[in-house]
This record gives structure tokens, C-alpha cells and sequence, in this order.
């Protein structure tokens, strides 16, 4: 690294260097926490953007800016618009208490509808049922004013939309409001529940803005997750499933075609797909869709050709995971994956799916929109700054909006990219490490947190790493060095290197983390004696595998974990999801029970911290109480949190806060009072 390094916001120059490198190692080496400048408070706090939109003609821009609220509230959405060049834009005004999310121009781009959960005229309760269950509807706004007006009435809210290509109509998808019957009943508590019995289905509707009632185009046995337009209006095309569960989005979805005017079925395009809404090329030749992989794991975007009935995997070897991808006329496509641990912009051909690369960006999700010259306005970061809107033009990439300005003034955390070889095999494994904004090579080694992602399936990405379940930029602001492997199991290096989590949690993949805390103990980086590990879901999971296979770590933070990975299969939300990792959760159930953290709880002795939901229906409850239970049974030092009305991803500001406030009061418990070596040790 080049350059002045700072200390406390203030350049220390190379003629002061003897002074300051001293007081950095008698800093790290007494493992003193530093005085971040920032809070948990202030990380959750941070806004976010999404869903830029861009007019037809690519001279203005829609997006959307969340602000976190107190009291349990969900984030507050605004919508904003800009020129695509220039100005800065503003705000679509709003009821204080509405949210407004969802922008789409219309086909000309003289119009805006969004969905709001705004009053509608006359309605006094706010177009609320009550306080928790907000009725949002379509609106409509002129591309240039701010006076909107209420398109859409459904009882039962609306969930998604789209505008026919001719701008006259609407396609809409609604929930069945619940029967006067089941509501009479439920309000004097005869409310018993049939399990996988739905009663409410999601619906497609279509409204004629020329006047007339909506009609509804699907039947109440039919859960209607998307749907697109065709470019001539006739069809639409929808993803759809026999059930309404969460499962049933994931893994028991498909692609049909029905009649625009009626919803006449015409035809079944594919039986196992993804959960990725449809899209039709321009001419109306091809429709881009996802379909789920061989073991339900992974998932791929694939182009149907309508007229010869033949599918083209896009990038199909691509060695990383494409997320999502956009038409770009009628023969190509734009679309954004992530390879290693860097986003990348891909150019494809829809006829055989081959690719070229456009740009190598930083971002950890496919929230982007492509216009018809090819510029890609999308949701990037970098290492020191949270996401913002850029732009990407002939390959290069800047940045549009400034949503957070506060961040620029924080001593943040510097990261780095990192490789290193199994000691397995010799594959190649990614990862990032995030270092204190003042630790320079020599200053001793640090406390450090390993923290896994969740997934597997799943991966750390290049950017900024400071959220209430991404712990980096806080530790990194209190001393520590943060570890974020992504070990075998992980996204991007290709499918077959996702599948090699099949069968073997804790296994190959668990030496890969260990392999690369061995690089970073190897560097003088990581104090050997000072490593604990940690995450969320699949993180937690492996956190508590490792904390009874090896002798690495001084404390270990389950947020979430799956702790019998058996008893989880039967009793998740997702039931497909485990059994594309194990197979059958009965006949195999002794391949669960090797890999499940409790049957080896009793081989762990370093403390514990637990963290969950009390609503997790994705990693019940259950599963981190009995580890609770188990380890307190055997008198091993643990705590655990329980989180009221939170469910696999957390959503209230308070609890998020103090996610953060814990782990890192666990850690300065656990690791920071514990006698650092002499600073040269790592040398020696």
C-alpha cells in the first residue's frame, strides 16, 4: 500500500513514521479497541437505494430510497427522479406515514405508476386494515408533476404490476382478501389453521384504463408470483405455482403462457423454474426465464425460443454465477453476475448463450436497468462507501447519487482481496479481509472475527461490508480483522463449485476456512491466539460446527444456525431446500446427523453466543435452543439472545442495532482481554 496513513482522522507523514508505527504497535499489541468515529446505530441507519428505472429514451431516472425508522417500523420508501446527466433530482412527495416503492414508466415515459400504501381519496383510515397491514395500491403520477392518482382498488393489495406495451392497460397481481366467512370466524378465535390448505391466492388481474371494472384473468387455486407482457399485448406470461408458501416461490414454480384478454391458458414453457420473473425480448421471438439446477441449489437463466421450442442456457460457462440478465435488443442480452468476489457485467447472445465481459464493478446484488444504447444505470459500491446508483458507459463506471454523505467522514475499514490453495485439493478459494483503518504491516497481530456467509450457496462480494448481519466495517473500526472466506459451497466460481457442498457441510469446506486463517496467521495478521468465528444461517451453522472440530477458535457467535440439520429439513419453511444438500431427510437421516453441530455438542468447551429470531420459520426457533440447551446442560459458557417478532432476516432498526452492539461486546469479552504476543512475534 502506498500513501499517508492516518490516525484519527489526521495524516501522519512519513517524518513522524518512527513515532507513530511505536504507538500503533503498543496500540495493537496491548489489544486496546479503538475509538470508532461511527456507531451500530449509525450503520443501520443508513439509507438505501434500488430499483433504478429508466425512461423510455434513457433521459430520466426512477429509483427508490429506503430510510430505517424506529419503533419496529418497516424502512420508509421514497421515490426519486432525476435526469439521467446532471441534476441532482427529488423526491415524489408523500403522506408522512406512506411508502412508495416500485417505479415503472410507461411505454411513452409521460407517466409514472409505482405502488403506495398512501390514502386513497376519501379514505380516512389511510387505505389501511389496520396498523400492521398496509393496502397498497397501483398509482399514477405525470413523468413531471407530483399530483398522483389512484389506478387500482383491491381489497387484498397489490403486490406487483406491469403496463401493456401500448400503455392502455394494466396487469396486476392482487391477493385474495380473506373470506367474510374465515374473518367472522377468526374474530371470535375459531380460527383454526389448515397446514398447506391455502385459502388466499395471489391473483392476476388486468385493468383497461379507458374505464371499466378489473377483471380477474386466474383462478383462486393459482398463486401468480409474476408476469410479462408480450410486445404485441395478446399474451402474458407468468410465473406460477399450485401452493402459496415460500417453498412453492423457491422450488415448485413454473413458466406459462396465457391469453392477455382473458387468461385463457396456452401453453406450459417449463415445470421447475427459478424464482426470476419472465422477459420478452423486444420482437416477441424469445422469453428469458430461470430454471433451477440439477439439485435445487443453484439456478440458471435460460432464452425459449418460441418458435422452435429451443431453451439456450446463458453463460453457461461462465466461470462465476450470473444473477440476473436484461434484454438489449432482440439477439443480446446485459447481464451481471458476480466471478471471484468482484460483480461483472457480461454481454450475451441469446441465440447460444456466449459471452464477453463489459466491466468488472463492485456490487453484491443484480439491481440494475439497461437502456437502448447499452448504458447501464445499476447499484454499485466501493470498499470504503455503501451502495449508490452508477452508471456505466463504453466501460467505465462513476457514480450518480450521494444517499449517505455522513460515510465519507468515518475512519472506515480497509479491505482486501485475498486468495489462497486448499490444502485439499488445490483449488483456488476466494475471500476478503478487512483490516482497521490505522493497522499497517508490523504494527502486531490483531483480534480476529472469521465471519461465514450464509447459503452455502451464497458469497461475500468486493464493496462495502457494514450492515447489521455484515460485521466488518464496525470491527474493523474497533481493531479487529474480519476473515470472509468464501469456501467450497460458495457463488462465484461457477455451479459445479457450488455443488461440492453436496453431502459434506463441515467438511471440505471447513478446511478451506481454516486454510485461510492459516494465510492470514501466516502473514502476521491474525494473532492465532485472539480467532473466534461467526455468521448467520449456513454461517452460523459452520461457527458452531467448528467450535466442536477444532481448537482454533476462543468463542464462537451462532446467529441463526442450523443445529440439527434433520430436524430442520422437517420443520423449515423451505422444505426442498436441505434435501438437494442430503437427499431423503428420512432414509438418509444418518448422513444428517454427521453433519449436525448437536451431535457433537458435547465436544464444545469455548463460550457460545446465540442469536435468533423468535419468528424464524426459515431455521426454527428450536434450533438454536437446543443448542442453548445442550451446551448449558454441559455447563459450557453460552448466552443467547432471542429476537421477538423477527424472522430469518431481521427487519427492526432496535434489533439490527443491537446484532451489532453484541457481537462486537462479545468479542472485546472474548478476545480483547486475552495477553496479545510481542509484536514481532509474527516475525519470528
Amino acid at each position: 500500500m502506498t500513501g499517508d496513513w492516518k490516525h484519527g482522522g489526521v495524516p501522519v507523514r512519513r517524518g513522524r513514521g518512527r513515532i507513530a508505527c511505536l504507538a500503533l504497535v503498543l496500540l495493537f499489541a496491548a489489544g486496546a479497541a479503538l475509538a470508532a468515529d461511527f456507531t451500530a446505530a449509525d450503520l443501520v441507519d443508513l439509507k438505501q437505494v434500488s430499483d433504478p428505472q429508466l425512461a423510455p429514451g434513457a433521459a430520466r431516472l426512477a429509483y427508490v430510497v429506503a430510510t430505517p425508522r424506529p419503533g419496529g417500523k418497516p424502512p420508509r420508501q421514497r421515490i426519486w427522479r432525476r435526469p439521467q446527466e446532471g441534476a441532482v433530482g427529488s423526491v415524489l412527495p408523500a403522506p408522512a406515514e406512506a411508502s412508495d416503492h416500485m417505479p415503472r414508466w410507461s411505454p411513452r415515459g409521460d407517466a409514472l405508476a409505482f405502488l403506495s400504501d398512501r390514502p386513497r381519496p376519501g379514505d380516512d383510515d389511510g387505505g389501511k386494515a389496520d396498523e400492521s397491514s398496509p393496502v397498497t395500491q397501483v398509482w399514477r403520477v405525470a413523468g413531471n408533476g407530483d399530483a398522483a392518482t389512484p389506478l387500482t382498488d383491491a381489497a387484498g393489495g397489490v403486490t406487483a404490476f406491469a403496463w401493456s406495451p401500448d400503455g392502455r392497460a394494466l396487469a396486476y397481481i392482487a391477493a385474495d382478501p380473506l373470506p367474510a366467512s374465515q374473518q367472522r370466524r377468526r374474530e371470535r378465535k375459531d380460527d383454526a389453521v389448515e397446514v398447506d390448505r391455502p385459502q388466499q391466492f395471489a391473483r392476476l388481474w388486468r385493468l383497461d384504463l379507458a374505464g371499466g371494472p378489473a377483471r380477474v384473468l386466474t383462478g383462486p387455486g393459482l398463486q401468480v408470483h409474476d408476469a410479462a407482457w408480450s410486445p404485441d399485448g395478446r399474451r402474458l406470461a407468468l410465473r406460477v405455482s399450485d401452493g402459496t408458501t415460500l417453498n412453492h416461490y423457491w422450488y415448485r414454480s413454473r413458466i406459462v403462457l396465457v391469453d392477455a384478454d382473458d387468461g385463457r391458458p396456452l401453453r406450459t414453457l417449463h415445470e421447475r423454474a427459478s424464482a426470476a420473473a419472465p422477459q420478452w425480448s423486444p420482437d416477441g421471438r424469445r422469453l428469458l426465464y430461470g430454471t433451477l439446477g440439477p439439485h435445487g441449489m443453484t439456478a440458471q437463466l435460460v432464452v425459449h425460443d418460441l418458435e422452435d421450442d429451443r431453451s439456450v442456457r446463458l453463460a453457461a460457462d461462465w466461470p462465476g454465477t450470473l444473477w440476473q440478465a436484461r434484454w438489449h435488443g432482440d439477439d443480446a442480452l446485459i447481464g451481471e453476475g458476480q466471478r471471484g468476489v468482484r460483480a461483472n457485467f457480461l454481454r450475451i447472445d441469446a441465440a447460444d448463450g456466449s459471452w464477453e465481459t463489459m466491466a468488472e464493478v463492485q456490487a453484491s446484488s443484480a439491481i440494475f436497468d439497461v437502456a437502448g444504447d447499452g448504458r447501464v444505470v445499476f447499484a454499485g459500491m466501493r470498499d470504503d462507501a455503501p451502495a449508490e446508483l452508477w452508471l456505466l458507459q463504453d466501460g467505465v463506471a462513476r457514480v450518480l447519487t450521494d444517499t449517505n454523505p455522513q460515510v465519507a467522514g468515518w475512519s472506515r475499514g480497509r479491505l482486501r482481496e485475498l486468495s489462497w490453495r486448499s490444502s485439499r485439493d488445490g483449488r483456488e478459494i476466494d475471500g476478503l479481509l478487512m483490516l482497521p483503518p490505522d493497522w499497517r504491516p508490523g504494527a502486531g497481530p490483531l483480534p480476529t472475527l472469521v465471519q461465514i456467509h450464509g447459503g452455502p450457496a451464497w458469497a461475500w462480494w468486493s464493496g462495502w461490508l457494514g450492515s447489521w448481519h455484515e460485521w466488518a466495517q464496525l470491527l474493523a473500526a474497533h481493531g479487529y480483522a474480519v476473515l470472509m472466506p468464501n469456501p467450497r459451497g460458495s457463488e462465484g466460481r461457477g455451479a459445479a463449485f457450488a455443488w461440492l457442498a453436496r453431502g459434506d457441510w463441515g467438511g471440505a469446506d471447513f478446511q478451506d476456512v481454516l486454510d485461510g486463517l492459516d494465510h492470514i496467521v501466516a502473514e502476521g495478521i491474525a494473532d492465532p491466539q485472539r480467532v473466534a468465528i461467526g455468521g448467520w444461517s449456513y454461517g452460523g451453522y459452520l461457527s458452531a460446527w467448528a467450535a466442536a472440530h477444532s481448537d482454533r477458535f476462543r468463542t464462537a457467535i451462532v446467529g441463526a444456525g442450523v443445529i440439527d440439520i434433520g430436524a430442520m429439513a422437517l420443520t423449515t419453511d423451505t422444505p426442498d431446500y436441505l434435501p438437494g444438500y442430503f437427499g431423503d431427510p428420512l432414509a438418509e437421516r444418518a448422513a444428517y446427523d454427521r453433519h449436525s453441530p448437536i451431535r457433537h455438542a458435547d465436544r464444545i468447551e469455548i463460550p457460545v453466543l446465540i442469536l435468533h429470531g423468535d419468528e424464524d420459520a426459515r431455521v426454527p426457533l428450536s434450533q438454536g435452543e437446543m443448542l442453548y440447551g445442550a451446551l448449558r446442560f454441559n455447563g459450557t459458557p453460552v448466552e443467547m439472545v432471542r429476537y421477538p417478532r423477527e424472522p430469518h432476516w431481521f427487519r427492526e432498526r432496535e434489533h439490527q442495532r443491537d446484532v451489532l452492539e453484541r457481537v462486537l461486546g462479545w468479542l472485546d469479552r472474548q478476545l480483547v482481554a486475552v495477553p496479545a504476543p510481542a509484536a514481532t512475534s509474527a516475525r519470528d
